[in-house]
């Protein structure tokens, strides 16, 4: 019975020795194995970035952009329910593109900022609108008669070969001329207005 328990108690030692041993061997990570991880994690982010920040690039563009539609579109159902003129006027003041929509006659602009997480990474481009450029308050506006009909005082080429009438274009600082651009365009004389990619 002795000799039974001795045995007992030594096969016990011996499993606790393997394994108190095989924790010890099997804990952790190299160091070669750490520098493999982050080798291999920075390989993905360099992969990853630019079309992680182009895509961030376009949000920006888009949201100004329909920001700016629908002011716009705002202008135009104020002038439609309220028969008179009402203008839709956008500009940049602090690098930081602000729209109003106001009443020609008699109305003062309350400017608000577009596109707030845009801040100033999206501009106007200056190159690509063909939306007029003279207005009473702004850089680019469109006017809005009775009805919703636009104005053709807010057209510079109403007879251009595009097919539209005009179009208000957005740009991000970011990218240059090849950055993402995005535009508002003027489309018929009734007043249909919708976001487009910019062709020249």
């Amino acid at each position: 019975m002795t000799k039974l328990l001795f045995q007992y108690l030594n096969n016990l030692r011996g499993r606790r020795r393997r394994a108190l041993t095989s924790l010890v061997t099997n804990e952790g990570f190299t160091t070669i194995e750490v520098l493999v991880v982050i080798v291999m994690l920075g390989i993905l982010t360099a992969i990853a970035a630019p079309g992680w920040l182009n895509f961030v690039n376009n949000q920006r563009v888009k949201n100004a952009s329909d920001a700016a539609l629908q002011l716009m579109r705002r202008a135009q159902s104020r002038a439609s329910t309220e028969n008179r003129t009402w203008e839709a006027s956008f500009r940049i003041q602090d690098e930081v593109i602000q729209g109003s929509t106001h009443a020609v006659s008699g109305g003062a602009p309350l400017w608000q900022t577009l596109a707030p997480e845009a801040g100033t990474l999206v501009t106007l481009d200056f190159d690509s609108s063909t939306l007029s450029q003279t207005c009473e308050h702004g850089d680019h506006c469109v006017r809005f008669e009775d009805r919703g009909v636009i104005s053709l005082d807010s057209v510079e080429d109403p007879d251009n070969e595009s097919g539209t009438l005009a179009r208000l274009a957005f740009r991000s600082r970011d990218g240059g001329d090849d950055g993402p651009r995005r535009c508002i365009v003027v489309a018929t004389i009734l007043g249909s207005i919708r976001t487009d990619r910019c062709e020249d």
